[in-house]
């Protein structure tokens, strides 16, 4: 009887230590695995800090103005398979741009102060005219476009990046002015529709002068309030259809006018909410 008892409990205690045993080899293997994803997030988070630096480097050139150099350098890290990069490519092809407008814009003044009174007098026909305000109009276009250049070079915040949800869900792509981890100042904001504002943010809302394109050609310049389009702002069609007026709440509101791609006045008038009113008869 006692020979059996003590066979017993011999077992009892070598199946406990085979269990201790299996326990601790799963607790092993498990420490392993989390060790080991431990050292593969270090190495993703190594090798991410080291494409972010590299295009920190880059970024040094296009705030000094130097697109060029700046968008090839931006071209090798993505052929290098960088991903931060892409944005960084359409972000300098646009300064791009916005330089050629501005060049032109110095140019436009010069030929504006050689233009003599007399000439403008000169102009009788009523397309002269219409073609004479197209132009002051596009010099004025330009002027905003170049303040809006010179304020974005001269701030040392610019080319910070931030990635947002706004009001409407969307996910948001900003790249400049940063304060308290928002967007705050100037930037540019990629939405995930297609879209592109380039003005003024206050807290990851637009907010102030700003320009927004649709991508399918239409496009709004004028201003923002609390992400709205709200105050004085011109709305462009595709088809060279234009309205400009007030705005409040991202509709047509107030005193506006519509013309039509040549320039002329098709409707002059007080809107609400995007709709006619009370037309206003013109001469």
């Amino acid at each position: 009887m006692n020979i059996k008892k003590s066979t017993i409990i011999l077992y009892g205690l070598l199946a406990i230590a085979v269990v201790v045993a299996i326990s601790g080899k799963f607790k092993e293997q498990k420490l392993k695995k989390q060790l080991n994803d431990v050292k593969v997030k270090e190495v993703a988070i190594s090798k991410d800090k080291a494409l972010q630096n590299e295009l920190i480097k880059i970024d040094s050139l296009l705030i000094r103005g130097n697109y060029k150099s700046a968008l090839n350098a931006y071209k090798k890290q993505a052929n290098a398979n960088n991903p931060y990069a892409k944005l960084r490519i359409e972000l300098t092809k646009h300064f791009i741009q916005l330089n050629k407008a501005r060049k032109t814009q110095d140019s436009l003044e010069v030929n504006e102060k050689e233009i003599d009174s007399n000439a403008i007098k000169s102009v009788v026909t009523p397309y002269e005219i219409r073609k004479y305000d197209s132009l002051n109009f596009a010099i004025e276009k330009l002027k905003t476009q170049l303040k809006r250049i010179k304020k974005q070079q001269q701030s040392k915040s610019y080319g910070e990046y931030l990635r947002f949800t706004n009001r409407k869900q969307h996910k948001v792509h900003y790249v400049g002015q940063v304060k308290n981890n928002k967007a705050n100042g100037n930037g540019i904001a990629f939405f995930d529709t297609g879209s592109r504002y380039e003005g003024e943010w206050v807290n990851n809302l637009r907010h102030g002068e700003g320009t927004f394109y649709w991508n399918d050609g239409q496009y709004y310049v004028g201003q923002y309030k609390n992400d709205k389009r709200s105050g004085k702002g011109t709305y462009y069609w595709p088809n060279g259809e234009k309205y400009v007026g007030q705005w409040e709440s991202d509709h047509q509101n107030g005193e506006g006018v519509f013309y039509d791609k040549n320039g002329n006045i098709i409707t002059k008038g007080v809107w609400k909410n995007d709709k006619l009113i009370e037309q206003i008869k013109t001469n």
